[in-house]
């Protein structure tokens, strides 16, 4: 505990020095289609950008996925969760590369709040001079993405629907103001797959889940990394699922945090994790357990 702690504060007192000033320049908007679900159509926040793109739609719902550090358009999130978007609905899928922005932990924590404004704008864009429905925004992010998309839904000149964070970060985020809260859009979902660890470890959102009990999972050992990477292939299987019948990720209703992490809820099996499907009428804390191996949802 004391080393984690130690780590808090020198995260805490380094950020002024390694956040930097970004720019729209800084933050490629990556659209991919059912017309070019490989190969993507680079955007910037601007509208000579946006008005000249030649596969973005107005009649589509429009899905942000934000990487975390370390990674970018390229990366395993994307490669997950993109072609599990296309292959469910006909869609805009505009993955945000921040790499820039995001080469190390602290670099990406201090520059979170940016990141969050430069996706804010680009929405802002389609609001008001493309006249975009703001109904069919959706936002998923990351670990350090979860808590940009809040930043960025927060900034919109709109009410956003949904959020889904997955495996939001913990160290530098307890007493951040800037961190995921239920304020960011009318329904925040959030995934616990490292939470104490990676992770954060308390409820964020209207409905947390807690992936066999939020902690680790169970393919991966004492890899907390590898536990963390399972936030997006469990929210990609639940979108593949959902479109095709497949199993489902229902989860069981908890008491409280504590009773998640111990896996010993016992309440109502009353909500699905992920998926495509609006969500309004249910919130609280929930488990699932998985399987080993695909598909892990046990319906």
């Amino acid at each position: 505990m004391y080393a984690f702690v130690k780590c808090a504060i020198v995260l805490c007192v380094a950020l002024p020095a390694l956040g930097f000033p970004m720019t729209v320049n800084d933050v490629v908007f990556h659209l991919f289609t059912r017309a070019n679900p490989t190969t993507s159509e680079p955007l910037l926040a601007s509208i000579a950008s946006i008005s000249q793109s030649r596969h973005f739609s107005n009649s589509r719902r429009t899905i942000f996925a934000i990487h975390s550090y370390g990674e970018n358009v390229s990366g395993n999130f994307i490669a997950f969760v993109a072609p599990a978007l296309l292959a469910a609905e006909d869609v805009n899928v505009v993955a945000v590369d921040w790499r820039s922005g995001s080469f190390g932990y602290v670099a990406g924590l201090a520059n979170v709040p940016q990141l969050g404004t430069i996706v804010a704008s680009f929405a802002n864009i389609l609001f008001t001079s493309f006249g975009y429905n703001s109904n069919n925004v959706r936002i998923v992010g990351v670990g350090l993405g979860a808590h940009a998309a809040g930043v960025a839904a927060r900034k919109m000149n709109a009410n956003i629907p949904h959020i889904f964070a997955l495996d939001p970060s913990l160290v530098g985020w307890t007493e951040n103001p800037d961190k995921l809260s239920t304020r960011d859009a009318n329904f925040v979902e959030v995934l616990h797959t490292t939470a104490g660890r990676y992770g954060y470890d308390r409820p964020l959102g209207h409905l947390d889940f807690y992936a066999n009990g939020g902690v680790t999972q169970p393919m991966c050992g004492d890899l907390p990394s590898c536990s963390h990477a399972y936030s997006y292939v469990y929210y990609a299987e639940s979108i593949a699922a959902e479109a095709g019948a497949g199993a489902r990720f229902v989860g069981t209703q908890c008491a409280s945090y504590e009773q998640a992490n111990l896996l010993q809820c016992t309440g109502t099996g009353n909500a699905t994790f992920g998926g495509i499907a609006a969500k309004t009428s249910v919130s609280g804390i929930y488990t699932f357990m998985t399987n080993l191996r695909p598909p892990f949802a046990q319906g």
